[in-house]
């Protein structure tokens, strides 16, 4: 008796499909965008067909299921994006609206206060105020004041 394929299975015919034509894939994120293209996934679909019992064939009903877990796997890996878009979006607003502020924060267990002079950008993306000479994080930051 074999299993039915699972939505981890087609994950992995994806990625066996996507490393015969675009190169290994090393994360999920990428495969989700890389299964946008038609052409991945008729590579899915058949690498799929081909690997399943003869004797135990996917049904239409299990065919059609799975077409829906990408779409849905897709439409989430997308709502996900445009949040953490969305984060970063409000994070610079706030950053960039402190300029001029007085600010206190702890960094590192010691407090500092003063005015924020500038915004840079952490290696992560992050913005990160410049108040006197200390860079500080916008998470630690614990008051405003004008």
């Amino acid at each position: 008796m074999t299993t039915p394929v699972t939505t981890a299975t087609s994950a992995n015919a994806a990625q066996a499909a996507g490393a015969a034509g675009h190169g290994a894939r090393t994360s999920a994120t990428r495969l989700t965008s890389q299964l946008e293209t038609p052409q991945l996934f008729i590579k899915l679909f058949m690498t799929e067909l081909q690997h399943q019992d003869p004797t135990n064939p996917a049904t239409p009903a299990s065919i059609a299921q799975q077409t829906a877990e990408l779409s849905q796997m897709e439409a989430s890996m997308s709502l996900t994006t445009a949040i953490k878009s969305q984060e970063r979006y409000a994070e610079d607003a706030a950053a960039t609206g402190l300029i001029g502020k007085s600010v206190t924060a702890t960094v590192t267990g010691a407090t500092v206060s003063g005015k924020v002079t500038d915004i840079l950008l952490a290696s992560s993306g992050t913005p990160v105020l410049k108040v006197g000479q200390t860079t500080v994080p916008l998470s630690a930051v614990s008051s405003v004041g004008t």
